[in-house]
């Protein structure tokens, strides 16, 4: 998935990760607390701003994910790439 900006709520298109997992890279900037939530459990997974990258590798099963990007209690600007497989260094 390509590299995705915004600085609202935002339903990320759907993908499948291949190798049973996928990794997340997320940054954000201001005042909003943002998180990623997965609609599929609802299970909000926090990303931290100001200046802190966010990176965690999700082990799935080889089936469609349905991200949204959830902004609460201000206005931040996120930036989230989404990439198939295990990329932790």
């Amino acid at each position: 998935m390509a590299e995705t900006t915004g600085n609202k709520n935002q339903e990320l298109p759907a993908f499948t990760p291949q190798e049973g997992a996928y990794t997340l890279y997320a940054t954000c900037e201001g005042k909003g607390k943002v998180s990623i939530v997965d609609r599929d459990s609802s299970n909000p997974h926090p990303v931290t701003c100001n200046g802190v990258h966010t990176v965690g590798v999700v082990h799935e099963d080889e089936k469609p994910q349905h991200l949204t990007i959830q902004v609460t209690g201000g206005t931040s600007t996120w930036k989230i790439a989404v990439i198939s497989g295990n990329h932790q260094p």
